[in-house]
């Protein structure tokens, strides 16, 4: 019975409810022949009743028994319990687990970053991505010659703020650049956490040239994991950019030594993506777009659910059936 009363959007929970409608006509009939047998009485003064407003006959006389079965019929339907299919956004009911990973290394120190260094620049613009994620739990990782973990995932932004304004070069004093490591050290602290979402955003300005495991190693083991890795690569995009007090030829030297395709390969291999950035606006536009790319995440998905109809069918019988009684002793009152 339960397929009879099945479609792919709509279906009656409770179909065995609708079994009450086969005595629907065996009632009517019963109320009629009763209506029928019963006698009539000559009432004076007809004319009086009409002023005053009753009904005498006519439709308006069978008004309040038209709504009395019309609140039987939707009070059937509902214990039938009509439901329908819906598609509404999924919702996560946890925050998303971030890791931030820091490139700390002496060339993060260079400017051409809306008059700050680089590593100022990032500090300010990853404190505003914090504030604008504050359901999450956020981690920072730092590293230069080798890796470590400033901060442990937490939801107490205060304290992770105050890590990440006092973040410095002097905090490691490895020379190089191990993003690998850093890679392994965030997919550590991810690798423990319950949340369906894990996310490491990784900013560095040079190539790996440290470290005891390579960049697509560990993002090949963070993927296992999980973890889906934004990288941010920062430097200059033309040498005619620099400022005419930098050293062009250290910076040309640099540029030479960042390894974009390294980079975009840890992306790929993480499902996450790819930023090249030159300046704080642009750097503020990957962490814009990166916000943006997680709360899509869900916006963009649908989860199925059914929606429960008969509260629609409870109303309006109770109005009926308050309104058909009211009339049915009031205005339309049947005498006898």
């Amino acid at each position: 019975m339960q397929e009879l009363f099945s479609g792919t959007d709509f279906e009656m929970a409770q179909p065995r409810w609708l079994v009450l409608f086969l005595g629907l006509p065996v009632v009517w009939w019963l109320e009629r022949r009763r209506r029928l047998k019963g006698r009539g009485m000559m009432f004076p003064g007809v004319g009086r009743l009409s002023a005053s407003g009753l009904a005498t006959g006519g439709a308006w006389a069978r008004l309040p028994i038209w709504f009395i079965w019309i609140a039987v019929v939707l009070a059937v339907l509902s214990a039938g319990r009509p439901r329908m299919l819906v598609e509404r956004p999924a919702v996560s009911t946890r925050g998303v687990d971030i890791v931030l990973a820091m490139d700390i290394s002496e060339s993060m120190l260079q400017g051409g970053f809306g008059g700050n260094s680089r590593l100022e620049a990032a500090k300010e613009v990853a404190l505003r991505f914090i504030q604008r994620r504050p359901k999450d739990r956020f981690g920072l990782v730092l590293f230069r010659g080798k890796s470590f973990t400033q901060c442990p995932l937490t939801l107490d932004h205060r304290v992770l703020g105050t890590l990440v304004k006092n973040v410095s070069v002097n905090a490691i004093g490895d020379e190089g650049t191990a993003i690998g490591s850093a890679i392994l050290a965030g997919t550590n602290r991810l690798k423990a956490s319950v949340s369906r979402e894990k996310i490491m955003v990784l900013l560095t300005d040079g190539e790996n040239n440290s470290g005891e495991i390579g960049p697509l190693t560990a993002a090949e083991l963070a993927a296992g994991e999980g973890v889906r890795i934004y990288a941010i690569g920062a430097g200059p995009d033309r040498v005619n950019r620099i400022g005419p007090s930098e050293n062009i030829a250290a910076i040309a030297e640099e540029r030479g030594r960042f390894n974009e395709q390294t980079l975009r390969e840890i992306a790929r291999l993480t499902g996450g993506h790819y930023f090249r950035v030159s300046d704080k606006r642009g750097l503020e536009i990957s962490f814009r777009e990166i916000d943006m790319l997680e709360r899509r995440r869900f916006d963009g998905r649908m989860e199925e659910e059914w929606m429960e109809l008969y509260p629609w069918l409870v109303f309006p019988a109770l109005v009926l059936l308050f309104t058909g009684l009211v009339l049915g002793n009031t205005r339309c009152l049947k005498i006898p």
